[in-house]
């Protein structure tokens, strides 16, 4: 299968280095200038958990001249999805499927509005991976993939899919209830990951920690009520257990947020919180705790964002600043 890697960050190297080694046709991945000068130089390295490897494939800061491909996956940001589709919006009319495979709520049916195509595809990971500097993909942790989409008649390429990312040793399985796993996934991120960019705690310290523990708990809560509202399947019965069963087993992980925090770079709260807040404005319903928290990520994201290099003078929140910025106690 011929693929392009739409974003070359840390999940787009990791997915695009695995199904070339395992033999599928990855043909360019395309990503900011340091990524592109570095794989094209030295080549994509891969290490970590999955072992090392260096591979020789091409990259590039433009999608303008790539003239055909069976499959793209759109690995950016949240808050870059939009983009990436309308640059490789030519493609959608050759018939190409598209992969969005990026933490979020709701960002695939805008990509499919935007390339004016049903051949989009939804994807969730649970796999660890940082970039540990430009062109190097460090693997941290190893997770399920899940993959579906909203439209049926994409489902045996959802199941192509599958199979393609098992052969290239990723654990994968397909889903008929794409968006109740998305959702899942979401409030997971919602009760984690903004407590640990405001803290620079990894998932364990968080977990093991009872003040944040609460608010993991009542970030989550909230999160769950407005899924309840919308009449979202979940794929657990008990969304507070499963948070905090997935903070203590991925206890080393630096989230992707506070990844994004130390590199000075825009967050994807807007995506994940932030998108949770909008939708609970629709339904009436409050979430008082979920608004401090993204008005705080907000306002060190402006900060950090300002920063020119990594954020190694500019301490995190202690617990009790965090504790009394959100719940005033």
């Amino acid at each position: 299968m011929k693929i392009v890697i739409m974003g070359s960050g840390a999940i787009g190297g990791l997915y695009g280095g695995l199904l070339s080694l395992a033999g599928e046709e990855v043909t360019l991945l395309v990503g900011r200038k340091r990524n592109v000068e570095a794989i094209n130089e030295y080549g994509l390295k891969i290490k970590g958990v999955l072992g090392e490897h260096t591979l020789g494939l091409a990259a590039t800061q433009s999608a303008d001249d790539i003239e055909a491909a069976d499959l793209v996956l759109i690995t950016t940001k949240a808050y870059d999805a939009v983009e990436a589709a309308r640059r490789m919006k030519h493609l959608a009319k050759k018939g190409t499927y598209f992969l969005v495979l990026q933490n979020g709520i709701g960002t695939e049916k805008k990509v499919a509005k935007v390339l004016e195509t049903n051949r989009v595809l939804r994807a969730t990971t649970c796999m660890g991976a940082l970039m540990s500097r430009p062109g190097e993909v460090t693997v941290t942790g190893i997770g399920i993939t899940e993959v579906g989409s909203h439209f049926p008649e994409n489902l045996e390429m959802v199941e192509r899919l599958v199979e393609m990312m098992r052969n290239a040793g990723f654990n994968a399985v397909s889903s008929e209830n794409i968006e109740g796993v998305v959702w899942t996934k979401t409030i997971v991120n919602c009760g984690i990951n903004p407590i640990g960019a405001l803290t620079g705690m990894t998932n364990g310290e968080i977990y093991n920690d009872m003040r944040l523990r609460e608010l993991v708990i009542r970030l989550v809560e909230e999160t769950a009520h407005v899924a309840e509202a919308l009449g979202i399947e979940l794929t657990t019965d008990d969304p507070v257990r499963y948070a905090l069963g997935t903070a203590k087993a991925t206890s080393d992980n630096i989230n992707s947020m506070l990844q994004d925090i130390r590199c000075c770079k825009q967050t994807e709260i807007d995506a994940i919180t932030g998108e949770v807040i909008r939708l609970a404005k629709e339904l009436g319903i409050e979430t008082p705790l979920s608004e401090s928290v993204y008005a705080l990520v907000k306002a060190l994201e402006s900060k950090v964002t300002r920063l020119e290099k990594h954020m190694d003078k500019l301490p995190p929140l202690s617990v009790d600043e965090v504790a009394r910025a959100i719940t005033g106690t």
